[in-house]
């Protein structure tokens, strides 16, 4: 599910993106569900500009064996045969420096990814990011997601302009998963937990959203959660501002594997 509408919000299309063969350099948890992993390789050239930039992931179909290359045709990455499962999932690229990437996984222990981190090692290969998110300058921000979004929560804040304000509205399990974020001044950061309700089965970001005041002046919203759960962000922002300001990403689906971001 995304609203998006330029010239507030627009893609950049990055041509040519070529896979890359990365390994594991080390993983530190962040906290007790989150987990960084950093992967060296050649990196330097991965276009991750925007503040929502992310790459398919491809992991081993079998642990401890080589990844295959993702294969790459005209019109980008090739769909696996019929009857074989993706072996790819995508993940926002927390930061790109010095050679290294970092890429912070959600610890939930089952499916592709989740299985694969709990000992993260070897190599994986990256395709992407395809495309870039251009947002124009505003007077105010309001940002939020789950805990998939807090990589791409990190880049916004990190992005801001100077004189802007911006409230920021975090779902996650409990305090416990609460992490530092980068914090201007004038960022007003929220923390929004579950108490032992599942992801994605809670109203939290749309009842803080309807208790949220417009601020004067232009805005631009961004959010990326469980795509259920921001239904009633939606049609609470519908009636406050321009279409043209939200853009509401759907990152992945309760109960269905392999969907999505995070």
């Amino acid at each position: 599910m995304v609203v998006r509408n330029a010239p507030v919000i627009s893609q950049q299309i990055h041509d040519d993106v070529e896979p890359v063969r990365v390994e594991v350099v080390g993983s530190v948890d962040v906290t007790p569900r989150m987990r960084r992993v950093r992967f060296a390789g050649d990196v330097a050239a991965l276009p991750a500009e925007g503040p929502t930039d992310h790459a398919k992931i491809f992991f081993p179909t079998m642990p401890g064996t080589e990844p295959e290359r993702p294969e790459i045709g005209p019109r980008g990455l090739l769909a696996p045969p019929p009857g074989r499962s993706r072996p790819f999932r995508e993940y926002t690229l927390r930061s790109v420096a010095d050679g290294v990437v970092e890429v912070d996984f959600v610890r939930h222990g089952s499916g592709l990814a989740g299985s694969w981190v709990e000992d993260p090692a070897g190599a994986l290969w990256l395709y992407g990011p395809r495309s870039s998110l251009v947002a124009d300058p505003r007077d105010w921000y309001l940002l939020g997601g789950d805990e998939t979004a807090l990589p791409a929560l990190t880049r916004w804040l990190a992005r801001l302009p100077a004189t802007a304000a911006a409230t920021v509205f975090v779902e996650v399990a409990d305090a416990a998963e609460e992490q530092e974020l980068p914090s201007p001044a004038a960022v007003d950061v929220h923390w929004l937990h579950r108490d032992g309700a599942e992801p994605g089965t809670t109203t939290l970001l749309g009842d803080a959203v309807e208790a949220w005041s417009r601020p004067e002046g232009e805005g631009l919203v961004w959010m990326g959660a469980e795509a259920s759960a921001l239904r009633p962000v939606r049609r609470r922002l519908r009636d406050l501002l321009p279409t043209e300001w939200i853009d509401l990403d759907g990152y992945w689906r309760r109960g269905v594997e392999g969907t999505g971001l995070g």
